[in-house]
């Protein structure tokens, strides 16, 4: 991902950046829980923790962090409970108010490389809720998934052709690339619709009218809208599923109390 020129700008990607496999801790146990241990602190700008069952990659992913003129982010996995999972991040960002720092988030590794023609549901579950979150906070808590002419591709510049966004919450004015394009009614909820062209992919966003902090969906539907009246191939592979947030300034810590995602 690349900086965005104002709120309503183009917000590049940040899993074009090769993370940099960085434990920056020992894990903790998890006292009398019941669940698998915590995760690492995760603090380097790229640090990601990848013992999840292999489900799943939490990536601290501080890819913009040099537009900042202070600020730090750490991430950790706080538990692991069958196909759940809980984590948390927590920033501080000041400076280049019109620049994303960072995107913290869950990268889904299972069942990736299919179609979506072949693909019939993406269930989902995502509670969460901000703690601290200044006055100041612009940023948003979103999906960000990948498409491909090639199944074997991971999101690289090189042969992504759509990126599909589903933002749950923006907050201080943050927006999506491009501009709106109309709205799309999708799983019970009218999204503000979004379309717009990073380096060179075509972005589709939508975004909720108001902050959904427990998404329990399906993903699908979203893609079924765009085939339908958008001009989405049905041929496009789906290679990559993110969740997380991006910030521009401000401070908060975003904790998942539940989080859930398959490819069916």
């Amino acid at each position: 991902m690349g900086s965005s020129k104002m709120y309503f700008g183009a917000l590049l990607s940040i899993s074009l950046i090769t993370s940099v496999n960085l434990v920056l801790s020992s894990p903790v146990p998890e006292p009398n829980s019941g669940l698998t241990k915590r995760g690492a602190v995760l603090t380097a700008q790229f640090a990601t923790e990848s013992e999840l069952g292999g489900r799943f990659i939490l990536e601290n992913n501080l890819w913009g962090e040099a537009a900042a003129t202070s600020g730090s982010q750490s991430s950790q996995v706080t538990a692991t409970n069958g196909d759940s999972v809980t984590w948390e991040t927590t920033y501080t960002w000041e400076g280049g108010p019109f620049d994303v720092k960072s995107y913290a988030n869950l990268d889904f590794r299972e069942d990736l490389g299919q179609s979506l023609a072949s693909i019939t549901s993406i269930p989902t579950t995502w509670s969460w809720s901000y703690t601290s979150a200044s006055s100041d906070l612009v940023a948003d808590v979103s999906y960000d998934t990948w498409l491909s002419n090639d199944a074997s591709s991971s999101g690289s510049s090189s042969t992504s052709t759509f990126e599909i966004m589903i933002w749950l919450s923006s907050r201080g004015g943050a927006g999506p690339a491009g501009s709106q394009v109309g709205t799309a009614d999708v799983d019970g909820v009218t999204w503000n619709l979004f379309q717009g062209v990073v380096e060179t992919w075509t972005v589709f966003s939508f975004v909720a009218p108001s902050e959904i902090t427990d998404f329990n969906s399906n993903l699908f539907p979203f893609y079924t809208f765009l085939i339908d009246n958008h001009g989405v191939p049905s041929s496009q592979f789906l290679v990559q599923a993110q969740s997380g947030t991006e910030p521009f300034v401000g401070s908060a810590t975003l904790s998942t109390s539940s989080y859930a995602i398959s490819i069916n």
